[in-house]
């Protein structure tokens, strides 16, 4: 090494860390308590509100009585059993059916494969409370249209489909799930190294036999994967059971959280935090699982051979996966969304007289203007707010030390082992209890960082792709030009992550749109969100009405889908278009 490179090594390396180095070390530590404080006090708050004997916010002492009531009472883990064979059961489903159409997707010359991949975005995209009303009164026992249908081709007395039995709870969550499984599962698909499958077609396996023997072999590490993130969400989702799991006299724990909190005179919240502990620990456990074995890296199917991707002739047994894709698209999709337009339509359910009196009456409701509103205003900035502060931590994290960036990677992954209710009720633990923020209860602003929490795991993973995209050379440039690391941050990093970043406020405010387990527990009944409202006018007994606020609430997203869609696509032009002023230079001679 020369003395000149020598000397710029520590130059080098200053600038580095002065890149992503926030206002010193205070600001550092400011920045490490801020997050210690959205993501790890609840969870703390919650453990100490277990033991505590009054409401959060007022004076009671400290009791071992709520834990050794709710920890020795045999309907706990009932309740425990449901939600683990609910969430099992539908994950395995679900896994099994997104693996099969991202192998037709990837893999297969089935007619249809290209309409998958929009098909399954809409899945994902659509909220768990339209599955749950579209099922309830598609599948009704009495007046649902799949057993109008059968009872017209065969007997009157058939009642062949029911969505309040476990079968049908977990058939809608699996079709809800099964988006969020192909989603995850087409990458690995389609990266697979196809060579192990060519080798054993050369020697004599058929296609199912080389199918069941190397190609789900191959997947397992990502099917694993899929698994355990599916029976965390299974075990956490709270709009399906809570919908079909009341009218099939089914409880689980997250819907006992809810009772505790909403249907208990006093409030119960020691119940709630103590059954809350419970959710999170089976959920840290699952998540440990699948990281140790992950972690082994016995599994290689990517490699830096060249790798073909042909795909399979399925003769015959195409026609099959065609019709597979079609069904899918038929019951995920088709006949839930047209169930929900027809009621919307009617009087009152049964009666086909169709008109437009519900979105009248919805429309002249002064509270519909309000929770649209409202809704926006908390999707977009719960959505904005988490992917600013991702970008910040991970460019922080980047350019800190291993142990910070570490810790702030992992708080922000905190709210994956806590369910929408359990967030909920530890928040209420956190910002209740401090006399200076107890101003916030019921309030939009609690609601707000209640759903920028809860959306933030989804934040985080999309900047951190985004930002190992992005070399430290240009912001360490920036730097030495004099930059301050803010400057850094916006000029550089979130402008060449710009379509990462709209993509990931995309996704995250379509969720936080549709959420209803959060802010129900969050903000006051005075303000609800659309999804509060459609939750309500169902308990108040005007399911039509619901049904129409429900249709309004899916155009919207719609409507916000394409609108980022074309934002996207512009900024992508506009890179196209980006041109640079030629270099000049200047003749010896001048």
């Amino acid at each position: 090494m020369t003395r000149d490179n020598a000397r710029a090594l520590p130059t080098s390396v200053a600038h580095r860390r002065r890149a992503g180095r926030m206002g010193g070390p205070w600001g550092m530590a400011l920045l490490l308590l801020a997050v210690a404080f959205l993501f790890i006090w609840p969870v703390v708050m919650q453990l100490m509100g277990m033991f505590r004997t009054a409401a959060p916010g007022t004076d009671g002492g400290w009791s071992l009585d709520v834990v050794a009531r709710v920890y020795g009472s045999p309907a706990t883990y009932r309740y425990l059993w449901n939600s683990l064979v609910y969430g099992l059961a539908t994950t395995l489903l679900a896994t099994a059916m997104g693996a099969s159409f991202a192998f037709l997707a990837a893999h297969s010359n089935a007619w249809g494969r290209s309409l998958l991949t929009p098909v399954m975005l809409l899945v994902f995209a659509a909220p768990n409370l339209f599955y749950a009303i579209s099922w309830s009164l598609l599948a009704d026992p009495g007046t649902g249209l799949l057993n109008l249908a059968v009872r017209t081709l065969t007997r009157p007395d058939v009642t062949l489909f029911n969505a309040y039995t476990w079968t049908g709870l977990i058939v809608v969550q699996a079709l809800k799930l099964t988006g969020f499984c192909y989603l995850l599962l087409l990458g690995p698909f389609q990266g697979m190294n196809r060579s192990f499958e060519e080798a054993s077609l050369i020697s004599g396996a058929g296609r199912f036999t080389t199918l069941l023997r190397v190609t789900i072999p191959l997947m397992a590490p990502a099917l694993f994967g899929v698994v355990i993130v599916g029976i965390v969400f299974g075990l956490g989702t709270f709009d399906i059971p809570q919908i079909l799991g009341a009218l099939a006299n089914i409880d689980f724990l997250s819907t006992e959280i809810f009772k505790s909190i909403s249907f208990e005179v006093p409030p119960d919240y020691a119940r709630a935090s103590a059954l809350s502990l419970f959710v999170m620990l089976v959920l840290a456990v699952l998540l440990v699982v699948q990281w140790r074995v992950l972690k082994a890296g016995r599994f290689v199917t990517v490699t830096g051979k060249s790798n073909r991707q042909n795909r399979w002739d399925l003769g015959g047994w195409r026609y099959l996966g065609t019709a597979a894709i079609l069904l899918f698209t038929l019951f995920a999709l088709l006949l839930p969304l047209v169930q929900l337009i027809l009621t919307s339509l009617q009087p009152t359910i049964g009666v086909y007289k169709f008109s437009l009196a519900n979105y009248q009456a919805v429309f002249r409701d002064r509270q519909t203007v309000q929770a649209f509103s409202t809704t926006g205003l908390l999707a977009v900035s719960a959505g904005l707010l988490a992917m600013l502060l991702a970008a910040l931590l991970g460019h922080v994290g980047r350019h800190a030390p291993r142990w910070i960036e570490r810790y702030l990677d992992s708080a922000t992954l905190v709210p994956i082992i806590m369910p929408g209710v359990s967030l909920a009720v530890g928040l209420l633990w956190a910002y209740i209890s401090i006399p200076g923020l107890r101003s916030l209860y019921g309030t939009f602003w609690l609601a707000l960082i209640g759903v920028m929490v809860a959306v933030m795991p989804m934040a985080s993973r999309a900047v951190r792709g985004a930002l190992a995209q992005i070399a430290r050379e240009l912001e360490e440039a920036a730097a030495v030009s004099g930059a301050s690391p803010l400057r850094v941050l916006w000029d550089i990093v979130i402008r060449l992550m710009s379509r990462s970043f709209l993509a990931g406020w995309l996704v995250t405010a379509i969720i936080a749109a549709g959420m209803l387990d959060v802010p129900i527990m969050l903000l006051s009944s005075t303000r609800p969100t659309v999804s509060i409202l459609v939750y309500t006018q169902l308990l108040a007994g005007t399911p039509t009405q619901a049904c129409a606020l429900l249709v309004l609430l899916l155009v919207a997203v719609m409507l916000l889908a394409v609108a980022a869609a074309a934002l996207i696509g512009l900024c992508n032009r506009l890179a196209r278009r980006q041109v640079y002023p030629p270099i000049q230079t200047v003749s010896p001679g001048v």
